[in-house]
């Protein structure tokens, strides 16, 4: 769970356009100092999501649920040749059973010769199959030799550092834990953010290479570097494992190296 701090009157959810919520009226004065928000996988019914990819590697999107751009290519550590955009999606969480908050966006890029390499075997296989497969994200994920990265956008402004810290600490605390890796590793983590102030629009980029190294910038400044494969792991596997924190940036993310592959 994530709790965000809400002021104690006169608190009006709005929608991304500004529009109030139906029913809100009920909850403009708010009884107590803070609210409680579900971690729970995203479902979706209906027709398709517009944050799932269309099956393109490489291309440039718009992540439609938060408007934010993603460029068809991202530099991190590479200063040429950087990695490709696989796929974007939405980390969303539902309040009080009304809504759902979108808390920030994001991309995963990947080196795209180096992951053609990496999953030649896969080639030929339907977007479904891969990404049904989680050996594929596990290889992709694995291999040390070419860049991959991911891009986070925030998006609900209210976000505290805090809140964002936490919630990765709580998925990243058990498989940090399984692989016996010391509490130091996870602390350097937290410490990655100390004094950042969240906002709209702050970015914040994850990016390893070789021997599970990750490295951290925040809008565009190096904020500190990891030597942990397990820690590696183990954030990637936030978003693309078998338990992601959005089923649709996988999803994404899926198509977008079944289009590599079967280029």
């Amino acid at each position: 769970t994530l709790t965000f701090l809400l002021p104690a009157v006169t608190t009006m959810f709005r929608t991304q356009e500004g529009s109030k919520v139906p029913g809100a009226r009920a909850f403009t004065t708010v009884p107590f100092a803070s609210l409680s928000f579900s971690f729970a996988q995203q479902t979706h019914r209906g027709p398709p999501l517009a944050s799932i990819s269309s099956g393109l590697f490489g291309a440039a999107q718009i992540e439609p649920a938060t408007g934010f751009a993603y460029p068809d290519e991202y530099c991190v550590l590479a200063k040429k040749h950087c990695p490709q955009l696989a796929g974007v999606g939405v980390r969303a969480k539902r309040v009080l059973g009304l809504k759902n908050i979108n808390v920030y966006s994001v991309g995963l890029y990947v080196d795209g010769p180096g992951a053609k390499k990496a999953l030649h075997k896969y080639k030929g296989t339907s977007a479904d199959k891969l990404l049904a497969n989680q050996k594929v994200f596990d290889e992709l994920f694995d291999n040390p030799h070419f860049e991959k990265s991911l891009r986070l956008v925030i998006s609900f402004g209210s976000l505290k550092r805090s809140q964002f810290s936490s919630a990765l600490e709580e998925r990243l605390k058990p498989a940090l834990d399984k692989a016996k890796e010391p509490p130091s590793t996870l602390e350097a983590f937290t410490k990655l953010f100390d004094g950042v102030n969240f906002k709209k629009g702050t970015e914040i980029a994850f990016a390893t290479r070789h021997k599970g190294e990750l490295v951290a910038k925040i809008d565009g400044k190096q904020v500190g570097n990891i030597a942990s494969p397990a820690l590696v792991k183990a954030l990637f596997d936030v978003y693309v494992g078998p338990d992601p924190v959005s089923a649709d940036a996988k999803a994404s993310i899926g198509r977008g190296l079944a289009a590599l592959l079967n280029e």
